[in-house]
């Protein structure tokens, strides 16, 4: 039987979990709207590495691939919705793929992308713990 203070607890991990998604939505989001709106210069070399030389094609990825994700995340997690700790998992497996697809085209390490790969790795962690995937191992006590 779940406490009060436990329910709290996790009704507050959810929020927390719910606006930090919205953040890294809203960050996909603005880096699509550069894209593809040619407010973000990648420079010449970077273009051309990219599929079809298209920014616009990278921003719409960026906005299925990333921020259409963390959105649904941010969503499920502030209404306490069951299929959260699943959409948290695949969220961040999400963004670590494309972070590495990212820098696999265009070949140029940024402050953000070790960032994004931790926030990815750490969200798919959490969410296979909290979705009863992950069993921790028998330890034996003395």
């Amino acid at each position: 039987m779940t406490t009060v203070r436990q329910q709290h607890e996790a009704s507050a991990s959810r929020a927390g979990l719910a606006v930090f998604a919205a953040l890294v939505a809203a960050s996909a989001y603005g880096g699509a709207f550069g894209l593809i709106a040619g407010l973000l210069d990648l420079g010449a070399v970077v273009t051309a590495r990219l599929p079809l030389h298209s920014p616009v094609l990278g921003g719409l990825a960026l906005a299925t691939l990333v921020a259409l994700p963390f959105s649904l995340l941010a969503r499920y997690a502030w209404r306490g919705d069951r299929r959260c700790d699943r959409a948290e998992l695949v969220a961040g497996l999400l963004l670590v793929g494309w972070i590495l697809i990212e820098l696999a085209f265009i070949r140029q390490v940024t402050l953000f992308h070790p960032v994004y790969l931790v926030i990815g790795t750490a969200l798919a962690w959490l969410g296979y713990q909290a979705s009863g995937q992950y069993q921790p191992p028998n330890v034996p006590t003395k």
